[in-house]
């Protein structure tokens, strides 16, 4: 009799419930694809990963606690051994990919993919991803194509595709209202270097005080959600 088991085991990484049993749902229905965990923060995706060794982890960017990127870089790092070394990662995210995508394909990852997208387009980049290849949308890869032969312009400055990852995700968290001295924790950072990013955020974005860059990063949190 044939042997009807899944072949490759994926792991979903989000902190959103619908989206997770939307993905479980979706890929329980595949003959070769079956879910072997969830997580929802960096710290439990790094144990799931460790522990369970999934072919796929399908990752969004915005977590309980740190974000995609925080697990993207700590596995690139990760000295634990070859599960966590080998693993295959597609950003599943509700960024756009103008702000993320280029970052995330940096940081290790093999794909991204919006939430707005299809259930096809998601099922295809899973399978592109498990033989071995990237995959992006035509529209990121004319835009990476674009950049590698000087014809596409450098983020502007009053937007936030002009910050740095860390300032980026500064950012966000000021949006959430997330106090300083907790950010700090969070980052593992000073309180000085956090205000000091700050700085630089408000600069970059030509924002004059305070209050207005707290205005600012809810806005952008709302507008992201």
């Amino acid at each position: 009799m044939k042997d009807k088991s899944p072949r490759y085991r994926i792991l979903i990484v989000d902190d959103h419930p619908l989206i997770r049993e939307g993905l479980t749902s979706m890929l329980s229905r595949q003959d070769e694809l079956s879910v072997c965990g969830e997580a929802t923060d960096v710290d439990s995706a790094m144990s799931q990963i460790t522990n369970l060794s999934p072919d796929l982890v399908i990752l969004d960017m915005s977590l309980k606690s740190g974000t995609g990127l925080d697990v993207l870089k700590r596995l690139r790092t990760e000295k634990g051994g070859d599960p966590v070394r080998e693993t295959r990662v597609l950003v599943h995210s509700m960024y756009e990919d103008s702000l993320y995508a280029d970052r995330v394909l940096q940081a290790g990852a093999m794909g991204y993919v919006n939430k707005q997208e299809s259930p096809e387009t998601v099922l295809l980049a899973i399978r592109r991803i498990l033989a071995g290849k990237v995959y992006l949308s035509p529209e990121l890869t004319q835009r990476l194509l674009d950049r590698a032969v000087g014809q596409s312009p450098k983020p502007a400055l009053g937007t936030v595709e002009c910050l740095t990852d860390r300032e980026l995700e500064i950012f966000r968290l000021i949006g959430e209202a997330v106090p300083t001295r907790v950010i700090a924790d969070r980052l593992f950072l000073s309180v000085h270097t956090i205000e000091t990013h700050r700085e630089n955020i408000k600069k970059k974005m030509g924002i004059r005080n305070a209050s207005e860059l707290s205005q600012r990063a809810v806005q952008w949190v709302l507008e992201s959600d």
